[in-house]
């Protein structure tokens, strides 16, 4: 079995299902838009950097998964773009005013 493979789609369904649970802004009772952009960089961020951790080029990509190829180390720019989007959500996540609620 490929067992990076396997490893990459849970990493991806964990962060989905963290997201969830944070209560981004498509979910029940989300808070609104500001969020977007924080997890559309978180999730992008997640899927470089494992996909460049493990060897999995995805520069060739088309449709869905199709072209990728496995390579025999990590790879750098993968790396490099993974951890700045990381770095750009929790940016973005910091300059989201919290929602104060009167009860």
């Amino acid at each position: 079995m490929d067992y990076q493979l396997i490893a990459l789609i849970l990493i991806m369904v964990a962060t989905v299902f963290i997201g969830f649970k944070q209560r981004p802004w498509w979910g029940p009772g989300g808070r609104g838009s500001e969020y977007q952009r924080v997890f559309s960089a978180g999730t992008a961020g997640v899927l470089f950097t494992v996909a460049g951790a493990i060897g999995w080029d995805v520069s060739h990509s088309h449709g869905f998964f199709q072209g990728t190829r496995w390579v025999d180390g990590p790879i750098s720019w993968e790396l490099g773009i993974g951890v700045g989007l990381l770095m750009l959500a929790v940016f973005w996540g910091k300059r989201v005013p919290t929602r104060v609620t009167s009860r």
